[in-house]
């Protein structure tokens, strides 16, 4: 105990030094806290996205649709959908379902020509798969049997409309015929994804149908379960889908039907490298404050060794210094992160147009969301090292010649 009050007066009487190891470890601990946090906000983001708009927890499409995705293979339906919803409901792993038709056409608007994609949507059964109203920017949401549209407020004003006028689609009938079909806005949506604002409308499932000729068919299913076991809700689905004789079609979990998925697993560990390196960068600040002391505390040194403190003592003295460095500043830095987090996680980091130009499911806004286990990773992993950085200045301490010191 001795040791360590020397250990503590020294760092306190050393207070410059002191002050500029601890603040190198805070800032290195703090920015490390907001990298996993702003990461953690990307995946949350990301998931959210997809399951809404692009796959759900898993997805049901016909199998030759997945194989020719890329010619928009609108002939290749899931039939009778209805019975197998309904199926799919009853499972415990399954808490809601999204039918949907998507509509790949061209929005025509006073000789304007924009590539759009319509998202027709049984507004029933919506209400327990996402809540649209939170889309609503002006207006209000389409209604079934009506050809009304809900139309991303980026794309009314590329084409100059607003609510209470109207466009014209131009796209393809599942019998590979063309067809053209004219909407009412009755709203403006605001999604979260700038691609969507930009190119995107919400239609009754009904009305899409209709303009596709689909003869009740639907593009895919979406399903969503708890979010906690996405390889046992696929297993359930697949199960039942050959329980119902339904084998034609395939569910894709969303961690491989989305593509901002890969990104996350891809950016992981880049992420872990890039905190490695701000502790690394941090450290060699201690590692050169403790050399100086070292080198400025000779005569001290000196003393002590002939006072009697043994080279195994010496080391402990500046390791345990370092160690006080290591965990004072590594508790400040996440606390400090941890706040600004929450500050950000509430108002938000707005991107701008820049997501728009990333071919994956993040939103303009990103809200970066603090969790506990990250926190105290960041303060056990800047603790470790920070006061690891303080052993190779100790062992020069321990290695002093007490009376060259004592001479100096």
């Amino acid at each position: 105990m001795k040791l360590h009050r020397i250990a503590l007066r020294n760092v306190f009487r050393n207070g410059r030094r002191s002050v500029l190891s601890l603040t190198a470890v805070a800032i290195a601990a703090m920015s490390i806290t907001l990298l996993f946090s702003v990461l953690a906000g990307i995946q949350n983001d990301v998931r959210h996205n997809s399951w809404n708009f692009e796959s759900g927890e898993v997805r049901l499409r016909h199998a030759m649709f997945d194989e020719y995705e890329y010619l928009n293979p609108v002939q290749y339906m899931i039939d009778d959908f209805e019975p197998l919803a309904d199926s799919l409901l009853v499972l415990d792993e399954v808490h809601a379902v999204s039918p949907r038709v998507s509509i790949a056409g061209v929005t025509i608007q006073n000789s304007r020509e924009i590539a759009s994609m319509g998202m027709g949507l049984d507004m029933n059964r919506e209400q327990s798969f996402q809540d649209l109203g939170v889309l609503v920017a002006s207006g209000r949401l389409p209604e079934a049997g009506q050809n009304e549209a809900l139309v991303g407020f980026r794309l009314a004003r590329e084409l100059g409309i607003e609510v209470g006028d109207s466009f014209t689609v131009l796209t393809q009938t599942r019998a590979r015929a063309s067809n053209a079909f004219t909407l009412d806005v009755v709203g403006l949506a605001d999604f979260p994804l700038g691609v969507l604002s930009s190119s995107a409308y919400i239609l009754p499932l009904d009305r899409a149908q209709h303009f596709l000729r689909s003869r009740g068919g639907i593009t895919e299913l979406l399903v969503k379960g708890d979010g906690r076991d996405t390889e046992g809700l696929q297993a359930a689905v697949e199960a039942q889908l050959s329980a119902v004789n339904r084998d034609e079609l395939n569910a894709t979990p969303w961690t491989v039907a989305s593509g901002g998925y890969a990104y996350l697993q891809m950016a992981g560990p880049v992420y872990s490298i890039f905190a490695l390196v701000f502790f690394v960068l941090g450290s060699t600040v201690i590692i050169n404050t403790t050399m100086m002391t070292v080198h400025e505390r000779t005569r001290e040194i000196g003393t002590l060794s002939a006072l009697g403190m043994k080279g195994r003592d010496l080391v402990r003295l500046f390791f345990t210094e370092g160690a006080f460095l290591g965990l004072a500043g590594s508790a400040i830095g996440v606390l400090v992160g941890a706040v600004i987090a929450l500050v950000l996680g509430r108002v938000g980091i707005d991107f701008g147009t820049t997501m728009e130009l990333i071919d994956m499911d993040i939103s303009n806004v990103l809200y970066p969301a603090v969790n506990m286990g990250s926190l105290l990773f960041v303060f056990a992993y800047s603790s470790v090292i920070a006061t690891g950085a303080s052993f190779l200045p100790s062992r020069r301490a321990a290695r002093l010649n007490p009376v060259e010191a004592l001479r100096r």
